[in-house]
C-alpha cells in the first residue's frame, strides 16, 4: 500500500461548499495520505474545482462517473484506495487541520478495524456549532477506548453514531465487509450495522477532528418516496441482530430503535407521501413485532405518542391528532406528577421548618 490514509470524497453538485472540504485536506498537518475525489456526475463546476486542485497536488485523484447517488460514488471510490486506511469524507463538511495526524497516532497505538473520533455540527443558517452526545461518543464508555467491539456495548448499541464520515477503517477489514448498498438512502445505518458487528476490534478518539455541515437542502432534510427505504433498512439491521443471536436480549431497544427512525421520516417527508409512508408502517407493524412493546421506560415523550398513534388510526390525519392528543397527555402526566413530588417535598420542607421552629421556642423558654 502507497500510502497510510486514503480519503474516500463522493462530490456532487456541491461548487458552494467544495473548497473549503478540499483546504482542509490540503493544509492538514500529515501529509501521507491520498484524496479520492469522485465526481459523482455534477452538473455545476464542481468538476473544474476538482481538477484545479489536482493539478496543484497529486494527491488529488479525480474519477468522473455517471449519476450513482451517494452509495454509488463511495463504492467507486473504495476501489481505488490504496491507503492502509480508508476515510469518509462529505464534501460539504471539512476537517481539522491536525485530523489526518491525530487518526494516524490513534491507528499507530491500536490498529483498531474501526476508529471512532468525534465530530460537530455546523449550522450554516445560524452560523454556529452544536455538539451532543451522539457526536461525542459519550455513551461509549472511556475504559473501552482502546479496545472494544459489538458484544461490549450491546446496552447501548443503538445510541452509537452510525455516521460513516466519523469512522477510519483498516482498509484490509473494509475489503472484506460490505459495499454500502446502492439505490437505497438511509444507507448510513445499513453499512454501519453491518461493519460494526464485523469488527474485531474498535477505539475511540475523544478529539473532535470533524465539522459536520447542516443545510436546507441537504438529503437529511428532505422526504419523498425514496424515504421508504428506512423500512428495508431497519429490516437488513433486525436481520443482523437475528443473525448474531442477540435480537432477544436488546428486542426492547430495538423497538424503541424502530420507532424513532420511522417518526425521523414522517416528520421529514413531504406532506404528498406521507399516507403513502403510513400505509407501509401499517403493512410492517408485524413485521417488527411493534405489538411487543411492553414498556416505555427510557422512551421520549414523542416516540411514546408516535407509537400508541400508529395502531389506532386509520390515516394520516386521524394520525396527526392522535399524535399530538398523546403528546399532550403524556406531558400533561409528567407535569401532574412532577406537581404532585414537588408539592410532597414543599410540605416536608413545611414540616422540618415548624420543627425547627418548635424546637427555637421550647429553647429561647428555657
Amino acid at each position: 500500500m502507497s500510502v497510510k490514509i486514503s480519503v474516500v470524497l463522493p462530490v456532487y453538485n456541491v461548487e458552494n461548499y467544495l473548497e473549503k472540504c478540499l483546504d482542509s485536506l490540503l493544509n492538514q498537518t500529515f501529509d501521507d495520505f491520498e484524496i479520492i475525489c469522485v465526481n459523482d456526475g455534477s452538473t455545476d463546476s464542481s468538476l473544474d474545482i476538482l481538477e484545479s486542485y489536482a493539478k496543484k497536488d497529486s494527491r488529488f485523484k479525480v474519477i468522473t462517473q455517471e449519476n450513482r447517488g451517494l452509495s454509488g460514488a463511495r463504492n467507486t471510490g473504495i476501489k481505488e484506495v490504496t491507503g492502509e486506511y480508508t476515510l469518509f469524507v462529505d464534501s460539504d463538511d471539512w476537517l481539522e487541520v491536525n485530523a489526518l495526524e491525530e487518526l494516524s497516532k490513534q491507528v499507530d497505538k491500536t490498529s483498531s478495524d474501526i476508529t471512532m473520533f468525534k465530530f460537530r455540527f455546523y449550522n450554516e443558517d445560524l452560523d454556529n456549532f452544536s455538539q451532543s452526545p451522539f457526536t461525542n461518543l459519550d455513551v461509549i464508555p472511556e475504559n473501552l477506548d482502546d479496545e472494544f467491539n459489538y458484544g461490549d456495548v450491546l446496552d447501548i448499541l443503538f445510541k452509537i453514531s452510525h455516521a460513516p464520515f466519523n469512522k477510519l477503517y483498516k482498509t484490509e477489514f473494509l475489503n472484506n465487509s460490505i459495499e454500502f448498498p446502492e439505490g437505497v438512502i438511509y444507507e448510513d445505518l445499513y453499512f454501519f450495522y453491518t461493519v460494526f458487528f464485523n469488527a474485531e476490534k474498535c477505539s475511540v478518539l475523544r478529539k473532535i477532528i470533524y465539522n459536520y455541515r447542516i443545510r436546507e437542502d441537504s438529503i437529511s432534510t428532505t422526504g419523498d418516496e425514496k424515504s421508504y427505504h428506512i423500512l428495508k433498512v431497519l429490516n437488513h439491521v433486525q436481520d443482523n441482530l437475528i443473525s448474531k443471536n442477540i435480537y432477544d436480549n436488546l428486542k426492547d431497544d430495538f423497538l424503541m430503535f424502530i420507532i424513532v427512525n420511522l417518526k425521523y421520516v414522517y416528520l421529514r417527508i413531504k406532506t404528498e407521501f406521507k399516507e403513502s409512508y403510513f400505509n407501509l408502517i401499517k403493512r410492517n407493524y408485524v413485521c417488527f413485532n411493534l405489538g411487543d412493546v411492553k414498556s416505555f421506560e427510557g422512551w421520549h415523550y414523542e416516540d411514546e405518542a408516535f407509537y400508541k398513534s400508529i395502531s389506532i388510526s386509520k390515516n394520516t390525519e386521524i394520525f396527526d391528532l392522535n399524535f399530538e392528543k398523546f403528546q399532550y397527555k403524556i406531558l400533561a402526566k409528567h407535569y401532574e406528577t412532577l406537581s404532585n413530588q414537588l408539592q410532597i417535598e414543599n410540605n416536608q420542607l413545611k414540616e422540618e421548618l415548624n420543627s425547627k421552629k418548635s424546637k427555637f421556642k421550647k429553647l429561647v423558654r428555657l
